[in-house]
C-alpha cells in the first residue's frame, strides 16, 4: 500500500471512530467538532492528491444510519466533501427543506440559513461539487422558500402600509452586506444612493442586515464565516458624497425572527415609498413584501434567492426561469428588465509594464478576482498552459490572491509566462496596460470585466455567469481553446485589434448609466404596482 493510501486509511478509521455515535455528535461537543473538521480537511487533501478513496467509502458506509433529517443532511455533506459527490450536495439541501417544512424540524432556523449560505459559497469556491446545476439551483430555492415560511410563521409582521401613508419621495435601500473600503457591492450601493438623490430627486435611507454568518452552525461545511465592518455598527447616519443618509446596521450574523420583527417596525415607521433590496438571501427584505413594494435587484445576472414583490433582472427572461419565478412567488409580469450598470473607481497612479514585471512585447492578459485561489482550477490552469504552448507571446498576470506552488512541475509554460501580482486596490491603473482580460470559470467577476471594458480592453469568458452578461455575446468563448487564435490575431492584425477596442468601449457605454438603470426600476414599479 502506498504511504498516502495508508495514511488516508488511518484518517478514515479515526473519523469513523469519532462519529461512531452518530454524525450529529460534533454539534454537542466542541472538541469533537474541531477534531472532525481537521480530519475532514486532511482527508480532502489526501484524496485531491490521488489517494485511493476506498477506505473513505467504507467508513461512510459503516457510520450509524441517520436518526433524523438533520443527521441525514450531515451525512450527505460528509459524502459531498469527501467523495466529491455532487448529487449529495443537492440532496442535503432538499433534506433540510423537507425537515423545515415538517411539524417538528430538527434543523434550527439558524442552522438551515447557515447551510444554505455555506453551500452557496462552497459551490462558488469549488469546494463542493454539483452534479446537475439546474436541479441544484431549484433545491437552493426550495430551501430558501422553506426558510422564509418559517420566518413568516415566527415573525410578527406589522399591517401593510397604505400607499396614501407612504413618503412618496423616500426610497429605502436594503442590502445584506455593506462595508467600507474596496468592497465592490458596497461601492455600488454608495453610488446608487448618490444617483437616487442627485439625479432622481429622491430621499434615501440604508439598512445593512449583515446576514452573513459570523459563526458556524453546522460542521462539514469548511467553517465558512462571513465578515462585517465593526466601524459601521452602531452608526445611525452615513455621509455619502457629503449627503447625510439615515442608516441602520443590524447585529452581524443570523437575523432572528425577533430582530426581523423589530426591523420591520422600524421600516414601517420610516414609511418609504418602496424598498430596493440589493443582493440575495435577505429575510428582512422578503418579509417587507407584506408591508409595501419590494424590488429584488441582483448584483449580477443570477436570479436571486428572494421572495419580493418585483424583480429587476439584468438579462432577458427565458423559459427555464419559470420554475424559479414560481418558487419566488413571482410571475413574468412582475419582472422589470434592466441593464445593470457599473461605475469604475478612479485611477490612483500611473504605471508601466516594467512596474508589474511584465515583458513589454507580451500579449498581456489579466485574470482578476478576490477568490482566484478557488477560481483558478487545475483545469483552467492547464488550459492557460496549453494556450501559451501554442501562442508563446501570451503572458498572464493574476491580480488577486493565488499560490503557484506546483506550477513549475504541473504547468511549466504557465509558470514561465505568468506572474502572481496579488491583491491590488488600484486595479484601474493596471487595466490600461493590458491587451486582453480573461475570465476564469466562476459565477461572479462582473465588476472587473466591466472595468476592463471601460479601458477599451476586450473581456472574454465562457457564456455563463455574471461576466457573460456584462461582456455580451460578442466576447463569449465556446471554450478556452477559442482564446488562442483570438490572442494571435490581436497581436498580428492591428486593424482588427483597434476594432475590438472600440467594440469593448461601446459595450461599456451600454452598461454604465446608473441613472438609466435606477429610473427604469422606479418607473417599472410605478407602472406595475397595484392601484
Amino acid at each position: 500500500m502506498r504511504e498516502q493510501d495508508q495514511k488516508l486509511a488511518h484518517q478514515a478509521t479515526d473519523l469513523g471512530q469519532a462519529l461512531a455515535a452518530g454524525v450529529e455528535e460534533p454539534l454537542y461537543d466542541a472538541a469533537l467538532w474541531r477534531q472532525c473538521e481537521q480530519s475532514l480537511e486532511q482527508m480532502r487533501d489526501a484524496l485531491a492528491a490521488g489517494a485511493d478513496p476506498a477506505p473513505v467509502t467504507q467508513m461512510l458506509a459503516a457510520l450509524p444510519p441517520p436518526e433524523n433529517r438533520r443527521a441525514q443532511t450531515l451525512a450527505l455533506l460528509l459524502r459531498a466533501n469527501l467523495l466529491q459527490d455532487g448529487a449529495a450536495t443537492t440532496q442535503a439541501l432538499d433534506c433540510a427543506a423537507a425537515d423545515l417544512a415538517s411539524a417538528s424540524p430538527q434543523h434550527s432556523l439558524a442552522q438551515a440559513d447557515y447551510l444554505l449560505r455555506a453551500v452557496v459559497f462552497g459551490c462558488w469556491s469549488n469546494r463542493l461539487p454539483v452534479a446537475d446545476p439546474a436541479a441544484h439551483d431549484m433545491a437552493l430555492r426550495r430551501l430558501w422558500r422553506a426558510i422564509m415560511a418559517r420566518y413568516r410563521a415566527e415573525t410578527p409582521v406589522p399591517p401593510p402600509l397604505p400607499r396614501a401613508e407612504r413618503e412618496r419621495d423616500l426610497v429605502l435601500v436594503i442590502t445584506g452586506q455593506f462595508m467600507q473600503g474596496m468592497h465592490q457591492p458596497s461601492l455600488d450601493i454608495l453610488d446608487f444612493l448618490s444617483t437616487l438623490v442627485l439625479r432622481l430627486g429622491r430621499r434615501v435611507a440604508l439598512i445593512n442586515t449583515a446576514d452573513g454568518p459570523v459563526s458556524t452552525h453546522l460542521p462539514f461545511l469548511g467553517g465558512m464565516v462571513g465578515s462585517a465592518d465593526a466601524a459601521l455598527q452602531g452608526q445611525d447616519s452615513l455621509s455619502v458624497n457629503r449627503l447625510p443618509v439615515p442608516f441602520l446596521h443590524l447585529p452581524p450574523g443570523f437575523t432572528s425572527p425577533t430582530q426581523a420583527a423589530a426591523t420591520l417596525a422600524h421600516i414601517r415607521a420610516l414609511r418609504p415609498d418602496m424598498v430596493l433590496a440589493f443582493g440575495t438571501m435577505n429575510p428582512v427584505a422578503d418579509l417587507c413584501r407584506d408591508l409595501l413594494d419590494v424590488v429584488a435587484i441582483p448584483f449580477g445576472s443570477y436570479m436571486p434567492l428572494a421572495e419580493p414583490g418585483f424583480l429587476a433582472l439584468p438579462r432577458p427572461l427565458t423559459p427555464a426561469d419559470g420554475p424559479a419565478l414560481t418558487l419566488g412567488g413571482l410571475t413574468p409580469d412582475k419582472v422589470i428588465p434592466i441593464q445593470y450598470s457599473y461605475a469604475p473607481p478612479p485611477t490612483q497612479q500611473t504605471r508601466c509594464r516594467a512596474d508589474l514585471g511584465v515583458p513589454a512585447d507580451a500579449i498581456l492578459t489579466l485574470i482578476i478576482g478576490l477568490r482566484l485561489a478557488q477560481e483558478v482550477t487545475p483545469a483552467f490552469a492547464e488550459a492557460l498552459d496549453q494556450a501559451i504552448q501554442q501562442e508563446p507571446r501570451l503572458f498572464f498576470l493574476f491580480v488577486g490572491p493565488l499560490a503557484d506552488d506546483d506550477w513549475a512541475v504541473r504547468f511549466p509554460s504557465l509558470a514561465a509566462r505568468s506572474r502572481l501580482h496579488g491583491y491590488d486596490e488600484d486595479v484601474m491603473s493596471i487595466l490600461p496596460l493590458a491587451d486582453l482580460y480573461l475570465n476564469p470559470p466562476r459565477l461572479g467577476g462582473g465588476s472587473s470585466a466591466a472595468f476592463a471594458l471601460s479601458c477599451a480592453v476586450p473581456a472574454h469568458g465562457l457564456p455563463t455567469g455574471d461576466v457573460a452578461t456584462v461582456i455580451g455575446p460578442d466576447f463569449h468563448l465556446s471554450d478556452y481553446s477559442d482564446f488562442i487564435p483570438l490572442a494571435r490575431r490581436w497581436a498580428d492584425d492591428p486593424a482588427w485589434r483597434e476594432g475590438q477596442r472600440l467594440k469593448a468601449k461601446a459595450r461599456f457605454n451600454e452598461i454604465s448609466s446608473r441613472e438609466t438603470m435606477l429610473r427604469s426600476i422606479l418607473d417599472g414599479v410605478k407602472a406595475k404596482r397595484r392601484p
